[in-house]
């Protein structure tokens, strides 16, 4: 089992070397920087958890309300949601050590829990084709479009949107192809 630490602009200066190291997994055009971190988590609507398992740090989750100008910036033409109905999830990872033993879910589930007592009605996100593609797509999150060079990588994101006012799925989902 998981414990969680909301992180937030004021403490994370804590949790910024292993968020960093965390950043490594992520090709080198997606990392996000420190700065990055603290301009998401300034937001008034901005919703950040840590994941750890007693001391040691296990993943991060962080997500925001997107202004007109982000939305723009991350192609969220699809998502027809006031700014503060839905929560965009900048970034969710599970360290190496901690991958396909259920963390990354329940990081996700307890990210999507805290969203809603927050008053969000959707999660939305870009997801490349892996572990957090599956666990959003198991809870209920929907493919609503397809990325095939997002930000010039030359890696296909899906982006997909959670209606936090339905129950989570609870049988597996499929994950949408590029």
């Amino acid at each position: 089992m998981l414990d969680f630490d909301l992180l937030t602009a004021a403490n994370f200066p804590f949790f910024e070397a292993d968020i960093l190291r965390s950043e490594q997994l992520f090709p080198p055009d997606l990392r996000e920087t420190s700065d990055d971190y603290q301009v998401a988590l300034a937001s008034s609507h901005a919703l950040g958890l840590v994941a750890r398992q007693g001391r040691v740090y296990v993943g991060n989750a962080v997500g925001f309300a997107p202004c007109p100008e982000q939305r723009a910036q991350l192609r969220l033409e699809h998502p027809r949601s006031s700014e503060t109905e839905l929560i965009y999830l900048f970034n969710i990872v599970t360290l190496p050590e901690f991958q396909n033993r259920g963390y990354g879910r329940q990081l996700l589930t307890e990210f999507c829990h805290r969203a809603r007592q927050k008053g969000f009605r959707k999660v939305g996100g870009h997801f490349r084709g892996n572990g957090s593609l599956k666990n959003f797509t198991v809870l209920g999150g929907r493919a609503l479009a397809s990325c095939p060079d997002w930000f010039a990588t030359g890696e296909c994101f899906t982006y997909c949107e959670l209606d936090l006012s339905i129950p989570p799925k609870s049988a597996s989902a499929t994950e949408p192809a590029c």
